[in-house]
């Protein structure tokens, strides 16, 4: 017994006196704006004691990876430094059982202060342009209590918000708005921008990044995108806060809407909801792209919306995060209008003239979730389920005339039409990415990604049409049907790709080979009756009811596409190159239940093509990105189905099944300085795209009856360019006055088929926007004119060119008070010429408000705006294609005014408060004080500055 307990003691001494188990630190370092890998970063591991001694170091490598093996148990700090950035300290601890410590993903801030430049005090930049992204400083744009992003992205050479609230910046649409580099309310940027208070922005940044699938793989995909990314104010990331507008007005026009926020640790809460009559839908209309909405996105809007978003993880990295949303939302657009059309034939012209009154409802729920797991340093887990429910109903009634004739117009036809819709929608979806990367073999990475879509949409609808034909004695034509449409869809993607280093992983050269298949099937039953209405009925009853065969099909469509692709990367400290070769081939194939002689049999077409991606750095404030890609993309149902659509026999639309796929070349050149002395920031871009088997209309005109018949057909020689240049720089003793120059310029070539001959449109415009801005803490004032001109020249009927001048300015005027008064106004003035008789405009748009600040910090305004104080806004719209140019006018929310109460709340951790209630760092004269308009904003989405 005693030699088994000494034994024992023995044992258990000389495990006690075995070494721990070393473990290993591991991580990424990237830049904290655009999430680019920093290569050659330094990290150093240091003992948590006074004299912070270093017991390992390291670098990262062209991934941005770092790792520090042989750790002993113990408490340390990381220190991450990379040349013209600031450094970040990191607490880390390693356990006694050995077990490795991932720190997950470091975000590295650029010093805004470069070694052997001049300091500059006192003063804000305004605009910063690095690498891919341009960068404005919100604090110098001064905005009231209840305005939202949409008021500073307004503001902002470049941006643009369209009147259904759509963000183009620099020619390219925004898909996404994310707040601290984290997504909020997922693919839809108008609930961000109507709905996040402005001074809670510290910077907006406009991003043009690579994918999700690109970034978390490294393998371009060719699938860029432009984001926002706001970051929030300091101090407001740990904390309650919030905002409550409510206000009526003039007219019965009334606004509110509140949001409540919680940020804590990285981790962020947002309930949100809001309702107004002033055209300001705080989202997305989800059944806009799934149903005949016979209104458009002009008119006057009524809607209401509700929603809440999160985004939680880690508190000390971000290994794992869980994100999502959820949001439901109402529409009722009203939209009347007048439309002046000229259709060009070879020998005459004919014209068209309408006058249309639209109602279109929506209820749409939709939920968006994620969920990102980096397993470990060389496993990540990326999965992304979503669900949308939407349902519409929508009525049009319209009225048109139709002339002819060279000298004297006679008429030709008189059409009256209504329109009926009900349509419903259900899809669900997910995505799963999951990537690898070989600890034995650096450089090397697998990667697979999934996606799963499903969608069920069904319409139910009636067309009602009377046509009289003037050109045909005693002759007219009455339709009267009734349809239903059944579509559902189910789409798979997949895609592999594999990242081979060539030689030593310190030369920075990589293969990259993928592949990406893309299958769709989908069902399309349209049924078509005709109706006989008893005339001694006043409700119009249906008394018989037949089923039109000719205008009726059941369509099973399969669409197979794939894309092969080698590449080599080279990564160096100033450039990063990717060129590579492509293979794609697209199939398509069509069967009708109803009649075979529609069937469209299998048919298959490829194309070869480079691709080309070039980042170069000439330094850290001057760079050049060039990027070649060529994408496919198959033809719609409807322009393939060969059967007729006759709801209105004047408009006769009917699918071409020998219609092939569309190639098109995307070149897109990019070239960025930021001068950081003279704080001037300058940017020039170019897009060229050509279009290989673009699909256009083809229009069989009738002259007898002014009718036409469109199909659809290949060509070539269909492309664009567009090229940008954007200037800003601060000037004067006191750095207050400030100047910015916008450059647009766009050419276009187009083509269309009319009575088999076709014309060519070659459309040139140049838009240009200085603008003066004078900031103070007292006074903001800017004065921006504007003018555009745009000439279109047509192969056939060259007497129809027409040149096209817009010009007119913009003043923006604010004067804040220290005792809390705040006077602010925005006076535009836009004129046109060139357009159709009567459709030109003299327009002056007059916003203006006075505003009272109180309560403690003045977390309260009390705001009186008047829009359109001189009534005499317009809403019009020129459309150019090769058929026809078109001219609309739309109704738009008249004169009003607007009575507001704003109440803003926060709460923060003791000694994290910001310096004054609008969470400004320049002190308790910053910018952002209430006394502006509601977040409904003025006539059309306008809101006076």
């Amino acid at each position: 017994m005693k030699k088994t307990v000494l034994t024992l003691l023995l044992m258990m001494c000389g495990m006690a006196m075995l070494p721990a188990r070393a473990a290993v630190i591991n991580g990424v370092l990237v830049d904290a704006s655009d999430t680019t890998a920093l290569i050659e970063a330094t990290v150093r591991l240091l003992t948590a004691t006074r004299d912070s001694a270093m017991v390992k170091g390291t670098t990262t490598d062209v991934n941005g990876v770092f790792d520090i093996k042989g750790v002993k148990a113990g408490k340390y700090l990381l220190r991450f430094s990379y040349l013209g950035y600031n450094d970040v300290i990191k607490h880390v601890t390693v356990g006694t059982d050995g077990r490795d410590v991932s720190m997950g993903v470091i975000r590295l801030e650029p010093n805004t202060v470069m070694l052997g430049e001049t300091v500059i005090t006192g003063v804000k930049t305004p605009i910063t342009v690095k690498e891919d992204t341009i960068e404005f400083n919100a604090d110098t744009y001064k905005t009231q209590a209840n305005a939202v992003v949409e008021d500073l992205l307004k503001r902002l050479p470049g941006v643009e918000v369209g009147s259904d609230g759509k963000i183009t910046a620099n020619g390219k649409e925004v898909k996404k708005i994310l707040i601290d580099g984290k997504e909020f309310f997922s693919d839809d940027p108008t609930v961000a921008s109507k709905n996040i208070p402005a001074d809670m922005v510290n910077k907006l940044q406009v991003i043009d990044r690579k994918s999700d699938l690109a970034r978390l793989t490294g393998v371009d995909d060719g699938e860029d995108e432009t984001v926002i990314n706001l970051t929030v104010k300091k101090g407001m990331n740990n904390g309650w806060f919030g905002t409550v507008n409510a206000g009526y007005g003039t007219d019965n026009r009334y606004s509110g809407n509140v949001m409540i926020n919680h940020f804590r640790d990285g981790n962020q809460f947002t309930i949100l909801g809001g309702g107004n009559n002033i055209n300001q839908m705080g989202f997305t209309d989800g059944g806009a792209s799934r149903f005949q909405r016979f209104g458009g996105d002009r008119g006057v809007t009524s809607s209401q919306y509700a929603g809440i978003n999160f985004n939680v993880g880690s508190k000390d990295d971000d290994h794992f995060r869980v994100g999502g949303d959820v949001m439901y939302s109402h529409s009722d657009r009203d939209t009347r209008s007048q439309t002046a059309r000229q259709y060009l034939f070879t020998d005459s012209t004919s014209y068209y003239d309408a006058a249309s009154s639209a109602r279109d409802k929506g209820h749409n729920v939709r939920g968006d979730f994620r969920m990102k797991w980096e397993i470990d340093s060389c496993n990540t887990l990326d999965f992304q389920p979503n669900f949308q429910f939407n349902f519409s109903k929508s009525a049009r009634s319209d009225t048109s005339l139709t002339r002819a004739g060279d000298a004297a117009l006679s008429n030709v036809n008189r059409s009256q039409t209504s329109y009926l819709n009900d349509g419903k929608s259900y899809e669900w979806g997910a995505r799963l990415i999951y990537n690898h990367k070989f600890a034995s073999h650096p450089g090397r990475s697998f990667s697979v990604m999934m996606n799963y879509t499903y969608s069920n949409v069904r319409e139910d609808g009636e067309t009602y049409t009377d046509n009289i034909y003037y050109l045909i004695p005693d002759q007219s034509e009455t339709i009267d049907q009734d349809y239903n449409t059944r579509t559902k869809k189910h789409g798979l993607t997949g895609r592999l790709s594999w990242t081979e280093p060539l030689g030593d992983i310190r030369n920075a050269r990589f293969l990259e080979f993928a592949y990406r298949g893309n299958y769709s099937y989908t069902t399309s039953d349209k049924m078509t009756y005709d109706l006989t209405r008893d005339a001694q009925w006043p409700d119009g009853s249906v008394v018989d009811q037949e089923w039109n065969e000719d205008l009726s099909n059941s369509f099973r469509n399969t669409f197979y596409n794939q894309e092969f692709q080698v590449g080599f990367r080279q990564v160096r400290s100033a450039y990063n190159l990717n060129i590579g070769l492509s293979l794609n081939s697209a199939m398509s194939q069509s069967k009708d239940l109803i009649n075979s002689a529609r069937n469209i049999d299998a048919r298959w077409a490829w194309s070869v093509a480079p691709y080309a991606r070039l980042r170069y750095k000439f330094s850290k404030t001057r760079n050049l990105n060039l990027n070649y890609r060529l994408r496919s993309s198959q033809p719609s149902v409807r322009q393939l189905q060969p059967v007729a659509d006759e709801s209105n026999p004047l408009n006769i639309v009917i699918g071409n099944p020998e219609l092939k796929p569309t190639f098109t070349h995307r070149l897109h050149l990019r070239y960025g300085d930021f001068a950081q002395e003279a704080q001037r920031s300058l940017m020039a871009m170019l897009n060229v795209e050509y279009t290989q088997n673009s699909i256009i209309s083809t229009v069989t005109s009738d002259a007898t009856t002014g009718g036409r018949i469109t199909s659809y057909t290949n060509v070539n020689g269909v492309w664009n360019a567009m090229g940008m240049n954007m200037l800003s720089f601060p000037f004067g003793a006191s750095k207050a006055w400030y100047f910015t120059s916008h450059a647009f310029l766009r050419y276009q070539v187009t083509k269309g088929i009319t009575d088999d001959v076709e014309n060519r449109s070659n459309t040139f415009s140049i838009n240009y926007s200085p603008g003066i801005a004078y900031r103070t803490d007292v006074f903001d004032l800017e004065l921006r004119p504007r003018y555009n001109f745009q000439t279109t020249h047509n192969t056939v009927q060259t007497s129809n060119n027409r040149n096209i001048h817009t010009y007119g300015g913009q003043f923006n005027g604010t004067y804040s008070a220290p005792f809390g008064l705040v006077i602010s106004t925005d006076l535009s003035y836009s004129a046109t010429s060139g357009y159709a008789s009567g459709y030109n405009t003299r327009e002056w748009l007059w916003n203006g408000s006075v505003a009272y600040e109180f309560l403690r910090d003045k977390q309260a305004a009390l705001t009186l705006a008047v829009y359109d104080i001189l009534g005499q806004q317009k809403n019009v719209n020129r459309n150019v294609t090769a058929s026809y140019i078109e001219d609309a006018i739309y109704n738009s929310l008249g004169r009003y005014g607007l009575l507001t109460f704003t109440y803003r709340f926060s709460t923060f951790k003791k000694g994290e408060e910001p310096k004054d209630r609008n969470f400004d760092d320049r002190g308790p004269h910053g910018h952002g004080r209430p006394g502006g308009p509601p977040p409904g904003g003025g006539p059309g989405g306008r809101r006076p500055f």
